[in-house]
């Protein structure tokens, strides 16, 4: 039985060029008269686009609506603005989706992304068609929760309830292979983002890579006979 797949996004398969994103996001926080000099120095990596945004605005009295409208300003902005220009895809990540896509794998996400966002970035990756279920970061603040999500889409989708230890997050930070933990999933840390094999290694992943190439490999100890 093969392993089920849930790819992270940023860091992973692909980079939005940080300027780029960096001057979108501080645009649209100027618009509302919000601080936006820490987006300067605040990382993204790992983290749900709901905590980010959440970070951003603070404790306020109209929190909820400030979020509601940056989220959608947000989104707007992307899909406005971000092209194929603006993203690096990792050729062997990119090769690998196509590989476990052809060889019979159910592909879905797991990404902090809102599902919005995620699909405008895969869009711009040429990639989105193959993934069809997924856990986002409008889901949960946390990104613990994701797999969670995702595997609802999946039951939904599929009409199957594998367990847990039958999917396999693939991604490039340490909160990626806590979420799959916390869920029970099995993990694959990729050091393609902003920590290296070592820095992964030492929250225990099922497997820590260089890079996405030759799937076909690195994937055989997580099929079931």
């Amino acid at each position: 039985m093969k392993a089920i797949l849930l790819f992270d996004i940023d860091g992973t398969l692909l980079k939005v060029h940080t300027k780029f994103l960096k001057e979108l996001v501080a645009e649209q926080l100027q618009k509302l008269n919000i601080d936006y000099s820490r987006v300067k120095n605040n990382r993204f990596a790992g983290r749900t686009d709901q905590a980010i945004f959440s970070d951003l605005i603070g404790d306020r009295p109209d929190t909820e609506d400030l979020y509601k409208t940056l989220k959608k300003k947000y989104i707007d902005g992307m899909n406005n603005h971000l092209s194929s220009e603006n993203v690096t895809v990792f050729d062997e990540a990119a090769e690998a989706v196509l590989n476990v896509a052809e060889a019979g794998y159910r592909v879905g996400l797991c990404t902090g992304n809102f599902r919005e966002v995620a699909e405008i970035k895969l869009r711009a990756a040429g990639l989105f068609e193959y993934f069809h279920f997924g856990g986002y970061g409008c889901d949960h603040k946390n990104r613990n929760y994701l797999p969670g999500e995702a595997y609802k889409e999946y039951s939904s989708k599929y009409d199957d309830s594998p367990a847990p230890q039958q999917f396999v997050v693939i991604g490039d930070t340490p909160n990626d292979i806590k979420c799959a933990k916390y869920f029970g999933a099995r993990s694959v840390a990729v050091s393609t983002g902003h920590f290296n094999n070592s820095e992964l290694q030492k929250y225990n992943p099922d497997l820590v890579l260089s890079n996405l190439s030759e799937p076909g490999k690195w994937l055989q100890p997580f099929n079931k006979p």
